[in-house]
């Protein structure tokens, strides 16, 4: 119980997307790189995590991308459930197809502890369309993860993404943003080989704001929050846990 418990907030952490951006790869020789700060919270359970992300422009229209996130608090029902840790390691690359078109392809793995985060490769792609109005820029994402079965004989259902945002030009020093991912749950759990839930069709709706704040030409600082809904999706993710979550997420940027 007590692993899906912190498999299912981790997943709550991240639900966002995980893609690093939705709008066109960025100049080459260019990059970022950021230190995220998660605070989650979900009926009795509360975490934080840190996580490390950068991505680089090595050649014109090919971006690439790490995310090295590592659990730093885990509470449940106010107890110090003591598992602080490295997590799974995403790396993933991006590839702009025309200007607003791209695709890409995410690979987590099984970096984290075996008794706690998920033991297998998870393969996520997909395609992005963005377009930017003048007063407002839209990013969407369609994506697809697939994950394998792991030496603890569990294999996930593949899961649907569908994410979109709009991030209005207000000023050059603030930008808010605000959007929505759908997650669908496109067939029944695995444990050895043979069913181990209903959960075909589950649908979880993540919606969030926030604003990017420029510091200099250099330095930025970005908060957001987000709201996990949909009781069935997040009975399943969360070990019978179905209340509403929220994720709240502080980031330093460093752009070079």
């Amino acid at each position: 119980m007590l692993k899906k418990i912190i498999m299912g907030a981790a997943l709550l952490a991240s639900s966002s997307f995980a893609t690093y951006s939705q709008f066109p790869v960025p100049a080459a020789q260019s990059g970022e790189a950021r230190l995220n700060a998660d605070f989650s919270m979900q009926d009795k359970w509360k975490g934080l995590d840190l996580t490390v992300k950068g991505r680089f422009v090595p050649v014109q229209n090919l971006e690439l991308f790490l995310n090295l996130p590592f659990a730093v608090v885990t509470r449940w029902d106010g107890n110090d459930v003591d598992q602080e840790r490295m997590k799974n390691m995403t790396f993933g690359a991006r590839y702009q197809i025309i200007p607003n078109v791209a695709g890409f392809l995410d690979v987590t793995f099984p970096t984290g502890k075996k008794a706690y985060d998920d033991d297998g490769f998870t393969f996520y792609f997909g395609g992005q369309y963005s377009q930017d109005f003048g007063a407002v820029s839209l990013g969407t994402e369609l994506g697809l993860a697939i994950t394998t079965e792991g030496d603890d004989k569990v294999k996930p259902p593949m899961e649907l993404s569908l994410n979109a945002e709009l991030d209005p030009n207000v000023s050059p020093v603030i930008s808010p943003y605000f959007g929505a991912t759908l997650k669908v749950l496109l067939n029944d759990p695995k444990l050895d080989g043979h069913k181990a839930g209903d959960t075909s069709g589950d649908i979880g709706v993540f919606p969030y704001l926030g604003a990017t704040f420029k510091i200099n030409e250099m330095l930025s600082f970005d908060a957001n929050a987000t709201f996990g809904l949909g009781k069935d999706y997040l009975r399943y993710t969360c070990d019978g846990n179905d209340k509403v979550s929220i994720t709240l997420e502080a980031s330093i940027i460093a752009k070079f």
